[in-house]
């Protein structure tokens, strides 16, 4: 299992995710929190090792809506971005990281229960990327 940490809401302490039912919990909260603002910017939240000097470093944003979401992966072998194949110079989607939305590839959303089973890969391999979803490389 992972040990990560979580950036979600500004103003908290970040959430350590050490076993699936943390991450599902975490979801969970995202999903809440979505639906009882009743859109339209859907949450995203950030993810890294507790102590990058130690462990080698991953950073992650994980986004969720409804019905869809995106993950976008960075750490020594590069960075990486979700993506369904479609046109990533499209309309860009946006999420919202601690107040301030933010502008992700028109191509990097998935259905939902995609994105969820890849996070669950994240945990479950130390910080890996899944190979259940598509990535494309991906520059910031």
């Amino acid at each position: 299992m992972a040990s990560l940490m979580a950036w979600y809401k500004r103003g908290e302490e970040p959430t350590p995710i050490t076993s699936a039912a943390d991450l599902d919990a975490l979801l969970e909260r995202m999903a809440a929190d979505f639906a009882a603002q009743g859109g339209p910017v859907p949450p995203m939240v950030e993810l890294a090792r507790p102590d990058p000097w130690a462990e080698g470093w991953v950073a992650v944003r994980l986004g969720i809506a409804q019905d869809r979401g995106f993950i976008a992966h960075a750490d020594a072998t590069g960075s990486y971005i979700t993506t369904n194949g479609g046109d990533p110079d499209g309309e860009p989607v946006l999420y919202d990281h601690q107040a301030h939305a933010r502008e992700w590839p028109s191509d990097s959303e998935l259905p939902l229960a995609d994105v969820i089973r890849a996070a669950h890969d994240l945990v479950a391999t130390d910080g890996k990327r899944s190979t259940i979803v598509n990535w494309r490389t991906w520059g910031l």
